[in-house]
C-alpha cells in the first residue's frame, strides 16, 4: 500500500530546441535580461533562450545564480531542468549578479510583489528593478514587465524612468500565467499571450520575441493588461470558493456534491475544465495574494467588490471548518496524531507558500495535536509543527485521524483494511472528496462526506465520460 514518490518528467530528445515543442524560426535574434530568476523568472529566462534569443538572467541572490548557472533548480518543474541544461549548452543563456558591464535592448521585470497586511502588493522590488534596468538597457529599449502588478504601474514606472533620465524607455506588460506543475509546459504551449503597452511600435516588438510560439495573442493598452491577470486569478480564486459552498450545501440538503459538479462541467458555458473540486481553500502564491490585491485596489477606488470579499472569506473558513470537525470526531485534539497527506499548496509542486494542509496542521497542534505529514513532492519542512515522514504508512502509523488535504495521491489505490491495520482510529477527511465514501463506511471509517444516494454519472451512463 506505500506509495512510490512521484518521478519527474523524463526529457529523452536532446535536440535544442526543437525537443522542447518550440520552432526555431524566431523574427529576430534579440539580447535581453530577465531580473529575478525565482519560479516565472527562471521559466522567462528559459524559454525566452528556446526561442534563440540570447538571454541573461539577473538575481540578486549569488546563490540562485551559481544554483542556475549549473543547471540546477530550487523548484520542481517538470521539464524545466532539461530546458535549463540545453540552453545553458548551446550558450543562449547565462546567469550574473552584475549587469553592468552588458548592454540589453529588453530587460523582463520577474521580481517578487509580496503582500503588504493591507493587501497592497510590496513594489519595492520592482521599482529597484527598473531603475536598475534604467542604467543598462540600450537607447529605445523596453522594459517589460511580468510580474503581477496593480493597475497604473507601468504608468508610474514610465514616470519614474523619466526621472533617472530615460523617457525612451518603453514600458510594457506582459502578464505570466504559467500554473506551477506547469510552467515549462505553459510557456511552451500557452493558452493565450497578453501583450499590453500604450506605444504601437513597442507592443510590435516584443510580440516578435514570442514569434515562434503559435498562440491567440491579445493586444490590449498596459492597464487592461495588468488588470486582466488579477481578473483571471480571482476568478479562479471565486470558482474554488463557490465549489465549496456547493458542496457543504450540497451535504447539508442531502445531495450528491460530485453529480452536481458534473452536471454543471457538461454545460458548454462552465466547462469540463472548470475549477470545481471542493477541498481545504485555495492557496499556493498567487490567488491568494492577487485577491487580496484586487479587493485593496478596488476599495482605495471607492468601488468595493462584494462578490470578491465573500470568495476570500469563504476561503479562510475553510481550514476552520475542518478543525472543527476534526475535534468534534476526536472528541478533542490534544494529544491526538493526525496523518496529513498533501503538504504543498496542490499536486505536482513542491511549494508551500500559503499551504492550506500547512494552516491545518498550524491549527491542529495549537490544540495540542500531533501532526506527521507526508507529500510525494516536498523533501524538506521549515515548521516545526510537522513531522515529515518519507512514507505514507509511516504517516498512517498510530494516526487516531487521516486528512487527505489534496490529490497527492491516487486514492483508489488505498485499501481501507490495511489503511485500518495501521491506524489507531478510524476518522478520515477527505477534503477532495477522492474516496468511496460508502465503501469505506462500511469498513468502520468515518468520513467528512456523506455516502452517495444514488449512483454517479459513470454508472449510469448520463452525461457520458
Amino acid at each position: 500500500m506505500d506509495l512510490p514518490r512521484q518521478q519527474p518528467r523524463r526529457d529523452t530528445d536532446q535536440r535544442f530546441p526543437q525537443a522542447e515543442g518550440l520552432s526555431t524560426t524566431a523574427a529576430r535574434r534579440e539580447r535581453l535580461c530577465v531580473v529575478g530568476v525565482g519560479r516565472i523568472g527562471a521559466v522567462t529566462a528559459v524559454g525566452l533562450a528556446h526561442l534563440e534569443h540570447v538571454v541573461t538572467g539577473i538575481d540578486t541572490s549569488e546563490r540562485r545564480v551559481l544554483t542556475l548557472g549549473a543547471g540546477r533548480l530550487f523548484e520542481a518543474e517538470p521539464g524545466l531542468r532539461a530546458a535549463l541544461r540545453n540552453a545553458r549548452r548551446f550558450r543562449t543563456l547565462s546567469f550574473t549578479n552584475n549587469a553592468q558591464l552588458e548592454k540589453f535592448d529588453y530587460a523582463f521585470l520577474c521580481v517578487d510583489t509580496p503582500p503588504l497586511p493591507s493587501g497592497e502588493p510590496d513594489l519595492r522590488q520592482v521599482f529597484t528593478a527598473a531603475g536598475d534596468a534604467a542604467r543598462f538597457l540600450n537607447p529605445d529599449g523596453i522594459l517589460v514587465t511580468r510580474s503581477t502588478v496593480p493597475v497604473g504601474t507601468g504608468d508610474r514606472l514610465a514616470v519614474a524612468l523619466a526621472a533617472l533620465g530615460r523617457p525612451d524607455v518603453a514600458v510594457v506588460h506582459v502578464p505570466e500565467f504559467l500554473r506551477e506543475g506547469r510552467a515549462w509546459e505553459d510557456f511552451r504551449e500557452p493558452d493565450r499571450l497578453v501583450i499590453g503597452g500604450n506605444d504601437p511600435r513597442a507592443v510590435e516588438r516584443v510580440r516578435a520575441l514570442f514569434a515562434a510560439i503559435s498562440c491567440p495573442i491579445i493586444v490590449c493598452d498596459r492597464r487592461s493588461a495588468e488588470m486582466a491577470k488579477y481578473a483571471a486569478n480571482a476568478f479562479l480564486a471565486t470558482s474554488i470558493s463557490f465549489a465549496n459552498e456547493m458542496s457543504d450545501l450540497s451535504e447539508g440538503l442531502g445531495a450528491d456534491a460530485s453529480v452536481v459538479f458534473e452536471v454543471l462541467r457538461a454545460d458548454p458555458r462552465i466547462g469540463r475544465k472548470a475549477y470545481l473540486s471542493p477541498g481545504l481553500g485555495f492557496g499556493g502564491h498567487c490567488l491568494p495574494k492577487d485577491s487580496a490585491a484586487l479587493e485593496h485596489m478596488a476599495i482605495m477606488h471607492g468601488r468595493p467588490a462584494a462578490q470578491l470579499h465573500s470568495t476570500r472569506m469563504v476561503n479562510q473558513g475553510r481550514v476552520g471548518r475542518a478543525v472543527a470537525w476534526l475535534r468534534a470526531e476526536l472528541g478533542g485534539l490534544e494529544g491526538r496524531r493526525v496523518c496529513i497527506a498533501g503538504l504543498s499548496f496542490k499536486r505536482g509542486t513542491d511549494d508551500l507558500r500559503e499551504s492550506p494542509s500547512l494552516n491545518l496542521a498550524r491549527s491542529l497542534a495549537l490544540e495540542g495535536a500531533v501532526i506527521a505529514g507526508w507529500d510525494p513532492g516536498v523533501a524538506s519542512l521549515a515548521p516545526g509543527y510537522v513531522e515529515l515522514v518519507s512514507s505514507l504508512d509511516q504517516a498512517l502509523t498510530g494516526a487516531d485521524a487521516f486528512v487527505i488535504a489534496h490529490d497527492c495521491l491516487d486514492a483508489l489505490r488505498l485499501a481501507p483494511a490495511e489503511v485500518g491495520g495501521l491506524m489507531h482510529g478510524v476518522v478520515i477527511f477527505d477534503a477532495p472528496g477522492l474516496l468511496d465514501v460508502s465503501a469505506w463506511s462500511k469498513a468502520g471509517f468515518r468520513l467528512n462526506r456523506p455516502p452517495k444516494s444514488h449512483p454517479g454519472p459513470a454508472s449510469t451512463g448520463v452525461l457520458g465520460p
